[in-house]
């Protein structure tokens, strides 16, 4: 009897030790690993239940049997219907019958193999449930909506980051792809025709007075567009399309490639479509948190007349040339602009970009489209039938080939090592984030070999690397972590820019009114009904360029700072904040704006612009910001006016449009800052006004005036330039 209690008591300390194994793990292991131990056979759980069945079966037949084979494979089929729950104790209840310990020990085993069985089916029976009431939940509950059109990785990593709305991912749904979702708890509702549930949700929307957020990325550029489209359709065939503004939200990702197509179905969406590429929210991003002159210093701009240094060249070589770098190229061309002088006249300074790809760069249809239409229109025009034309935002070197060819290292290097005080940049996006990386890995051992502590090297990586690590002690600088920039759900209904873009257009509306219209009560209810009003204007009324030109003007703010010296940065940075006149005093000097009147719109002070521009930084400042406008213009395919459109061009309703037609991308100010002096003449006698009321070279004063207020309100302040 001592064996039969030995191999009892083994048994009975080894499920002991499984089930409080199982029970320390569980606890352990977050919730997507939990789950999947609860259901799984592999992960030694259930195994080793049924393994220590094995030798209780065995010594229950042998005592019976007294044949050690018969009594093992009498064991082992028992065992295996355990797995279908079927116990069966007939054939050792001799021994159950003399031993309470062995008894109680088989018991057990069988509990634990029940449980095991009712674990599996409760943790697919809850997935079924809670699956089914979160959808039911995102659809009917009274909270704000998010939904995500597409089920992908992307979509998947906007949900994680939102933590206010009512959301699902929507899709058709696999039962794999199910189960994974219940892992990681997102929501989802499982439809096999988007147009079934896009309806549903506007006849939601019309019984709800809370927010629809539409996020479209379902990876397929058709499937994009026909889905704005049946949204289109379903605002024009509504009763009342102006409840829609503000209530629904529509952000649909596309592919730069067909950037003209959704501007158009941007232009029917009644305010509620916004179009986003996430190549362009990366180089706004780059552009944003690296403009060139971060990394520059009094060797190459002298911060006290914001101006470059006299024989200082400033190279962008640009590695690769896919849809990422396309996008910092032409985003860099209408933000980063230098001023120099020449001869006693400020001048634009521009900066040379290298572009190295193996693809032939030169060849591309929205440059083609866009920035080459202002060479190709403007080469050979009549001087004399224009204002002076602006110059060439930039220089552009193309080689046709990359890292890989025998020729580009040497070229590289000739092109880099030109003047001891250029300032050099190395932007790397030639793949992977990997192949970036080995890239970069590669050409900084070259900055050291050359010497050339003037090159600041900037590499593209999507998501986190191990690597990275080694670039940033290496003085690397990272760029493009889509997790943050792009797929927040914060970013893309938030974005900075755009809001500080906002923010300025809707206290210009209401600075017009103070200057108009003196009469006028400005109180919290006007400001606010203003605010609501000016909104609807920069979706109904404005183009995508306007906003676009009103977003870059914003996002040129930090490299004008700079260009003084300054900077800007959260509220909560530990470095002491420039009050206004402290700010003043170094941007205008004697030049300071001079006030209409001691009333304010919103905190901002309102200035009044006179005819003459004096001599002094403000005046270079305001420059530099009108060929920062000039080379977004140009960037964005526009093309001067002539005169004569200028003199004589009419709207429908019988209006001058001074030349300003973005409907065939041509505007009357596209000149030099002097030329602006011409136009506001021009204007001017043909009206028969004074020209303080054609003048228009104020607005490109206007966002340093304002920079201190503008910073302010949106939870910034100007300090000076780190350099450390």
């Amino acid at each position: 009897m001592i064996f039969y209690q030995t191999v009892t008591i083994v048994c009975l300390v080894i499920l002991a030790i499984e089930l409080l194994s199982a029970v320390i793990y569980g606890l352990l292991q977050q919730r997507p690993e939990r789950i999947a131990f609860v259901r799984s056979f592999k992960k030694g759980k259930c195994a080793f239940i049924y393994l220590t069945t094995v030798p209780l079966y065995f010594i229950g037949h042998y005592y019976t049997m007294k044949d050690p084979m018969q009594a093992l494979f009498t064991a082992i089929p028992k065992t295996v219907n355990l797995v279908v729950l079927q116990y069966d104790t007939s054939t050792i209840d001799a021994l159950m019958q003399v031993s309470i310990l062995y008894r109680v020990t088989v018991y057990i085993a069988f509990l634990l193999v029940a449980i095991n069985a009712l674990l599996f089916t409760a943790s697919l029976t809850y997935q079924r449930i809670w699956c089914t009431f979160e959808s039911w939940k995102a659809m009917l509950s009274f909270k704000d909506k998010l939904y995500l059109l597409g089920y992908n990785t992307d979509n998947l990593t906007i949900y994680k980051s939102d933590k206010v709305h009512s959301k699902a991912v929507v899709d058709t749904v696999r039962e794999t792809q199910k189960g994974k979702m219940f892992l990681e708890k997102v929501a989802f509702i499982d439809t096999p025709d988007f147009s079934h549930f896009l309806k549903k949700v506007f006849r939601r929307m019309k019984c709800s007075d809370k927010t629809f957020t539409l996020v479209i990325n379902t990876k397929n550029e058709e499937k994009n567009m026909d889905l704005c489209r049946l949204i289109i359709h379903c605002i024009e065939t509504a009763d009342n399309k102006e409840k829609f503004f503000g209530k629904l939200r529509v952000y649909v990702f596309g592919d730069p490639l067909y950037a003209s197509i959704y501007e158009d179905i941007v232009s029917d969406g009644y305010g509620c479509i916004q179009y986003l590429d996430k190549h362009r929210k990366v180089a706004v991003d780059f552009v944003d948190k690296y403009p060139l002159v971060q990394f520059m210093d009094e060797r190459q701009v002298d911060c006290q007349t914001s101006l470059v240094r006299e024989g200082v060249d400033i190279n962008v070589v640009l590695l690769g040339f896919g849809k990422t770098n396309h996008q910092i190229f032409m985003t860099s061309i209408a933000n980063n602009q230098f001023l120099c002088e020449n001869e006693g006249q400020i001048c634009l300074k521009p900066v040379k970009y290298h572009i190295f790809d193996s693809d032939g760069s030169a060849h591309d249809k929205n440059l083609n489209h866009s920035y080459y239409r202002f060479e190709r229109e403007c080469r050979d025009a009549d001087p004399s039938a224009y204002l002076p034309l602006p110059a060439q935002p930039a220089e552009e070197y193309y080689y046709s080939f990359g890292i890989d060819h025998s020729d580009f290292y040497e070229t590289l290097r000739g092109v880099l090592t030109k003047g001891k005080n250029d300032a050099n940049f190395l932007v790397i996006d030639i793949g992977t984030d990997l192949e970036n990386i080995d890239a970069a890995q590669k050409l900084l051992e070259k900055r050291e070999e050359w010497n050339l502590p003037n090159l600041t090297v900037l590499v593209k990586v999507a998501a986190f690397h191990r690597s990275q690590s080694t670039l940033s002690e290496a003085g690397c600088y990272l760029f493009g972590c889509e997790k943050d920039i792009v797929f927040d759900i914060d970013v893309i209904m938030q974005d900075k820019m755009t809001e500080m873009a906002k923010m300025r257009n809707q206290v210009y509306d209401l600075e017009y009114t103070v200057a108009h219209h003196p009469e006028q009560v400005i109180d919290a209810d006007y400001i606010a009904l203003q605010k609501q009003q000016s909104e609807k204007n920069w979706y109904l009324k404005k183009s995508q360029m306007e906003r676009e030109s009103s977003i870059y003007c914003c996002l040129s703010l930090r490299s004008k700072l700079l260009l003084m010296g300054l900077d800007y940065a959260p509220a909560n940075d530990p470095r002491p904040a420039l009050s206004a006149t402290n700010y003043m005093d170094i941007y205008a000097g004697e030049d300071l704006p001079q006030l209409l009147s001691e009333e304010t719109v919103n905190g901002k002070p309102i200035f009044a612009y006179g005819l003459d521009f004096k001599t002094s930084r403000r005046k270079t400042m305001a420059i530099h910001e009108h060929e920062r406008w000039n080379s977004f213009m140009i960037s964005h395919g526009m093309v001067p006016s002539t005169l004569d459109q200028i003199k004589n061009e009419k709207r429908a309703d019988g209006r001058y449009t001074n030349g300003k037609n973005y409907a065939v991308r041509r505007h009357g100010n596209l000149t030099t800052f002097e030329g602006l002096e011409t136009f506001r003449k021009l204007v001017a006698e043909r009206d028969g006004c004074s020209e303080t009321e054609t003048d228009v070279i104020k607005y490109d004063y206007q966002l340093l005036d304002d920079a201190h207020w503008l910073l302010s309100k949106c939870g910034y302040k100007i300090v000076r330039k780190n350099h450390s």
